[in-house]
């Protein structure tokens, strides 16, 4: 398929039902259940980095670069990484890296990890066109992850959080700022058991079992215009009853149990944190008029300059 735009949607036909969908800078990842009752990775877009786990590597050798992109393949390298019985179940993107949770609780990732984005250890290369282990999380089974920017974030069967990725604003929630975080650590979170995680681009976010949600690193924190960045994890004041919470490269989202929305983060001309104003920023949340809408946080996602909901 030849690199192209399009102002309108393109139907493109996949074998089988589409259970999650996740998107990169320039590559989309999809969770298929096929006919036959497994289930499978269908990958389109950029492979420059070995984002979407193509064989070959293929980078940006032209001046001026050009887009180097694919139509829908099925992630067949996956199958052959995982072992027999083992199946995808829940897939991420990062700007230009790929990160895979299966039904074993290992993680899989693939694409550039110059600043560790791919969790493979201090001497591996910086980008892997086919999924590779992610090392160093052998002790218990991985139950969720979370990326969308540098940086994931993940969680186990027994409620540690790990972390590995870009950590330059202290976003790791160490107490320190890390250039590149190549081997998972363990994130000492001590607020209690965690339910869901969100990964951001300078910052992260951590819900817990009371509803109530914690920010770390630089940015879009919550935390009012007099906290722009903090190197704890730190509770969001205005949040209460919480059940679900997304965060993209600079703004954050968060659902209560009511399925009231709230917002926060970098505004922009085209309105995209959803509060009726244009170009201004949102320090703290900000309750969204979604009253009309019967909201189900499953089928909420958030990009980075556009947020969709199904009902």
């Amino acid at each position: 398929m030849a690199p192209s735009t399009t102002k309108t949607p393109v139907v493109t036909n996949v074998r089988g039902k589409i259970s999650q969908i996740a998107c990169g800078r320039e590559h989309s990842a999809f969770l298929v259940d096929k006919p036959d009752g497994s289930t499978h990775i269908a990958v389109c877009g950029s492979n420059a980095f070995g984002q979407v786990g193509l064989d070959t590597l293929l980078r940006r050798t032209a001046d001026p670069p050009k887009l180097i992109s694919f139509a829908m393949s099925d992630l067949t390298s996956l199958d052959d990484a995982m072992a027999t019985g083992e199946s995808p179940v829940k897939v991420q993107c990062g700007l230009d890296h790929t990160v895979v949770l299966t039904s074993r609780g290992r993680a899989f990732a693939m694409g550039w990890g110059a600043d560790g984005q791919l969790g493979a250890g201090p001497n591996s290369a910086t980008a892997f066109s086919r999924p590779v282990l992610v090392s160093g999380l052998e002790e218990a089974p991985l139950t969720d992850i979370s990326s969308s920017t540098d940086f994931t974030l993940a969680l186990t069967a027994d409620n540690r959080l790990y972390y590995w990725g870009n950590a330059e604003y202290g976003q790791c929630m160490t107490g320190t700022k890390i250039d590149q975080v190549l081997t998972p650590i363990q994130v000492p979170f001590g607020f209690g058991r965690i339910t869901d995680i969100a990964a951001g681009g300078c910052h992260a976010l951590v819900l817990t079992d009371d509803g109530r949600v914690y920010s770390c690193g630089y940015g879009a924190l919550g935390l009012g215009p007099a906290t722009i960045a903090t190197l704890q994890p730190t509770l969001i004041e205005g949040l209460r009853d919480i059940e679900a919470i997304f965060a993209s490269t600079d703004r954050c989202i968060a659902i209560d149990a009511r399925h009231r929305v709230y917002s926060w983060g970098l505004g922009n001309a085209a309105g995209r944190l959803g509060n009726g104003t244009v170009g201004t920023n949102a320090f703290e949340p900000e309750l969204l008029d979604t009253c009309s809408l019967v909201m189900d946080s499953s089928m909420f996602a958030l990009g980075n300059d556009i947020a969709l909901i199904a009902n």
